[in-house]
């Protein structure tokens, strides 16, 4: 938790996810987001922050472009509108260039 207006720091750190590899990583990935979500959601009442450390990462343990679209689309109006914040630390090249791609159409509240 932390002041200023924003309730809570949220970190991920890509370099604990698993890898693309296995088995079993679509049914991982989705119950993942379930967990995060339903955390957001009993952590956040107001404004929030995430940390998105990337630093050092193979692309194998990095989510794909098509999970993090679906897991934008699922999450609530309200834990999107208090987001304040996405810092992501260490970007590699897919990451910028996605950025840069989609800066276009995301929108500012």
């Amino acid at each position: 938790y932390y002041g200023d207006g924003l309730n809570a720091i949220i970190v991920f750190a890509v370099c604990f996810m698993p890898e693309s590899s296995q088995p079993n990583y679509r049914y991982i990935m989705d119950h993942l987001f379930k967990y995060v979500i339903g955390t957001l959601e009993l952590l956040v009442a107001e404004n929030y922050m995430i940390v998105y450390l990337n630093g050092a990462t193979s692309r194998k343990k990095m989510p794909t472009v098509g999970w993090l679209r679906k897991c934008y689309q699922q999450i609530d109006r309200r834990l999107r509108k208090n987001l304040k914040s996405l810092i992501i630390v260490h970007p590699s090249w897919f990451i910028r260039t996605l950025l840069a791609l989609t800066k276009p159409f995301i929108r500012y509240i």
